[in-house]
């Protein structure tokens, strides 16, 4: 295998942490508006005092729906940066090299989710973010 098509299988395989995690956040997080089970507290009594609490800055919504719509958005993100990545190189990996600042781009993206699941999530989406990094500094390191 040559460095360039080594590059675009690392590449490919870094987005696949994104979309995965991203599309399953995303729907634990739907699925929590209809029976809340993954993203809620483990004390109900605390999604409820959320259920009824506002917001400084509007009180259009509670705490507990901003939560909601958070995680939902967020778990999109994530698929959404993993699948559009994925679609660009499998389209045409030649762009990803020559759009000189999208290999960094997604190293940089992949280490501030790895930096963010280390400090405030935990080790599932560190490993996952950690391999796409990874994946994404090989294929910067191949072309």
């Amino acid at each position: 295998m040559e460095h360039s098509e080594s590059a675009r299988y690392f590449f490919q395989l870094g987005t696949l942490p994104f979309i995965m995690a991203g599309l399953l956040h995303a729907l634990g997080s739907v699925g929590d508006v209809i029976s809340p089970r993954f993203f809620t507290p483990v004390n109900d009594e605390v999604r409820q005092s959320m259920s009824q609490t506002g917001m400084r800055f509007t009180q259009r919504t509670s705490m507990w729906l901003a939560w909601l719509g958070f995680n939902i958005s967020h778990g999109l993100g994530a698929f959404a940066f993993g699948l559009i990545c994925l679609l660009i190189s499998i389209h045409d990996f030649a762009l990803v090299t020559t759009l000189k600042p999208l290999l960094p781009f997604t190293i940089l993206m992949s280490l501030s989710y790895f930096l963010l699941a280390i400090r405030f999530w935990f080790y599932a989406p560190a490993i996952a973010t950690g391999l796409g990094a990874v994946c994404f500094i090989l294929a910067y390191l191949m072309v």
